[in-house]
């Protein structure tokens, strides 16, 4: 069943937990990356056409005011667009906080690429 436009469910909030603790941890957070955390530490999205709804889901979330893409990389269509977590967006941490733990569990120790 299809959820109405702007709501918050789960794969949302995992979203939300990785970019919060990429951005604790001096990661970046693009949406390919994001991507690929999904898969790691929640075992969804797993095909590459799956990637196209972590997008949807990322652009939502910037629609909603939680999320804040990064306008400056437009300029230059080799780059990717950057995701962080806006004080809005904050205020949902008690709603993915227990995705944050599991993230947390499973990265070990901080890594910058």
């Amino acid at each position: 069943m299809v959820k109405p436009k702007g709501t918050t469910g789960a794969t949302k909030m995992k979203i939300m937990a990785i970019i919060d603790h990429n951005c604790g941890n001096g990661l970046d957070s693009y949406g390919y990356t994001i991507w690929q955390s999904l898969q790691n530490h929640f075992h969804i999205y797993l095909t590459g056409s799956d990637v196209r709804n972590v997008y949807h889901h990322l652009k939502e979330l910037t629609e909603l005011g939680y999320l804040i893409r990064d306008e400056s990389l437009f300029e230059d269509p080799t780059k990717r667009c950057l995701y962080t977590i806006t004080e809005n967006g904050r205020r949902l941490e008690n709603r993915y906080s227990p995705y944050l733990d599991i993230v947390r569990r499973n990265a070990g120790p901080a890594r910058k690429y």
